[in-house]
């Protein structure tokens, strides 16, 4: 009885920390969430910068033919 008892517990344990992983896993992600779309916005706002930097050098740089 104590045997089935034992096994009872560890099951019950590995249940629990499996559930724990899990849980601190998907707070940690909803954490992480909003920085990884910082961080993509902060990369499309710094392409959009470079290419009318681009954009203005090129316009400054071609003279008119005529």
């Amino acid at each position: 009885m104590k045997q089935k008892n034992r096994i009872k517990d560890r099951i019950s344990e590995r249940e629990y920390q499996d559930c724990l992983k899990r849980l601190l896993k998907s707070a940690f992600n909803a954490q992480v969430q909003p920085l990884m779309s910082l961080k993509t916005a902060t990369k499309k706002r710094r392409a959009r910068k470079k290419a009318a930097k681009n954009s203005e050098f090129t316009k400054s740089n071609t003279t008119p033919s005529g």
